[in-house]
């Protein structure tokens, strides 16, 4: 099974220059815990509920003032839209991620989390199992 069947399609983005507070604000308005930095069409970086608390509030930074680029993670690992899911996840436990970006000829058209990989895997399971007749 490849990525581009359990990624979100719809993936929040938000400029490197937005300030911290503007993420959060972002996020939660999405109700999601990471945005894809986007910089002139490209994935410059990946920013999640983690690094704002730790790389901006946890260091005594005012988040009014501290910017996406400061506390993103970057570079970030993608993966392409024909990605097996098996070695997406493979990618992931490997870089110790939880989220991956997915592009398609150089723009971003989805994001893949742990949890999708493990629903589908699930779902795959399920599926394998029931179809055997005891």
């Amino acid at each position: 099974m490849k990525i581009n069947k359990i990624m979100t399609k719809k993936v929040g983005t938000i400029a490197s220059t937005a300030t911290a507070t503007a993420c959060s604000a972002t996020m939660k308005e999405l109700n999601i815990g990471s945005l894809v930095v986007i910089q002139k069409g490209n994935v410059e970086g990946i920013v999640t509920t983690w690094d704002i608390t730790s790389k901006c509030i946890g260091s005594g930074k005012n988040p009014n003032n501290c910017t996406v680029f400061e506390i993103m993670t970057s570079p970030v690992h993608t993966a392409d839209f024909e990605t097996d899911v098996m070695e997406a996840a493979r990618v992931m436990a490997d870089r110790k991620i939880s989220r991956l970006p997915v592009i398609q000829l150089g723009s971003l058209v989805g994001i893949v989390t742990f949890a999708d990989i493990s629903q589908a895997v699930d779902q795959f399971t399920k599926d394998v199992l029931g179809s055997w007749k005891i």
